[in-house]
């Protein structure tokens, strides 16, 4: 193993300090968060973003369908951008909510401007700098900087953006109870890693892996999906991430020995995934499994208890904590630097 990563691993231990800022923070601006929305009341709300932001984007749509029961998309910036004519009726008269860490990825920026000024869409951002481009373009800002991560690689800025991104629908929504779990999941995140950190490095240290899967269901599928880029940008091993039961349809053929499953386990149907842990382990693979269970009854490889909230959306955040964890301790094990990923760059400007 090499002594290397430091600002990522001093960027992700110190995650929830920051969350504790950010919820105060929503906390403190949860009346100007409600004017705002007064004022968009009978829009859609459409999320975009690039990459790790785009993930973010899916947690949110998942999240206003749930809990705020609106019509919610998720866009990748880019996507909007190259192809705005195939979305320019879908946007009208919406709101764009984009979670930024920089608040200068050029797809983002030229993405807004097109609807902004073609469709009459609000935007509401979401950012980890002060004063961004991506602050003065839009209708509402909201900025986090304590959240910002110097490392290429997101960990405290992934984590936050979603806590943020959470808290906006909790005050949209008024829903006290979705709040009040976000704030006991920061009131016992350092807890949370004194309790799983150092035996995930051990059970790292005792294996070899080539290959990642991530699995996870429902309002969990966003913040998975960003461990499955955490995965391919700290460790710098090919992962994937699927639906918890549709591993099976196709994706099941690529797990075997050298494959390391990661899995948020739903509290609902056990058997069936009793079943596919089974099935997988019988492949060749190891499981990780994180759940409310207090016990490994799941007889994964290694399992990791996490707070039985309510809200699923809310164990999230301890879940990607446990993938970002599991990335740094394959990256230093493998002998790399996970602070300096060859040819990945913070965030992406464009020169048009």
């Amino acid at each position: 193993m090499v002594d290397t990563g430091k600002k990522i691993e001093g960027e992700m231990l110190g995650q929830y300090t920051a969350l504790e800022k950010t919820y105060q923070y929503f906390m403190d601006n949860a009346a100007r968060i409600k004017a705002f929305m007064k004022t968009a009341q009978d829009s859609s709300w459409i999320f975009i973003g690039c990459g790790s932001g785009y993930t973010l984007c899916v947690a949110g749509e998942l999240a206003t369908l749930k809990h705020l029961k609106r019509p919610a998309f998720a866009i990748p910036a880019g996507d909007l951008l190259l192809n705005f004519p195939l979305y320019a009726d879908l946007i009208k008269n919406t709101l764009l909510i984009a979670p930024s860490r920089s608040g200068t990825t050029t797809e983002v920026i030229k993405a807004i401007e097109l609807a902004k000024n073609t469709s009459k869409a609000k935007t509401l951002s979401i950012c980890t700098k002060e004063k961004s481009t991506l602050s003065f373009i839009s209708n509402m800002d909201l900025a986090i900087p304590w959240a910002f991560d110097e490392a290429t690689c997101q960990t405290r800025t992934v984590t936050n953006l979603y806590t943020a991104l959470l808290m906006l629908v909790g005050i949209a929504g008024d829903d006290h109870e979705l709040i009040d779990e976000i704030k006991q999941a920061i009131d016992h995140g350092n807890d949370f890693i004194k309790y799983c950190y150092e035996p995930l490095q051990a059970f790292v240290a005792k294996n070899s892996w080539e290959r990642v899967v991530v699995l996870a269901d429902a309002e969990l599928a966003g913040i998975a999906q960003e461990g499955m880029i955490a995965f391919m940008e700290i460790s710098r091993v090919p992962a994937n991430y699927f639906h918890i039961l549709d591993v099976r349809h196709g994706p099941v053929v690529m797990v075997g020995k050298g494959t390391l499953v990661v899995m948020a386990c739903s509290p609902y149907n056990e058997a069936l995934q009793k079943d596919l842990i089974a099935d997988l382990k019988q492949a060749g693979a190891t499981i990780v499994c994180a759940s409310e269970k207090r016990d490994n009854s799941w007889l994964a490889d290694h399992h990791i208890t996490i707070p039985a909230y309510k809200d699923q959306c809310v164990r999230g955040i301890p879940f990607i904590f446990i993938i970002q964890a599991l990335a740094y301790a394959i990256a230093l094990k493998k002998g790399i630097d996970p602070d300096s990923p060859p040819g990945l760059k913070p965030w992406i400007t464009l020169n048009i």
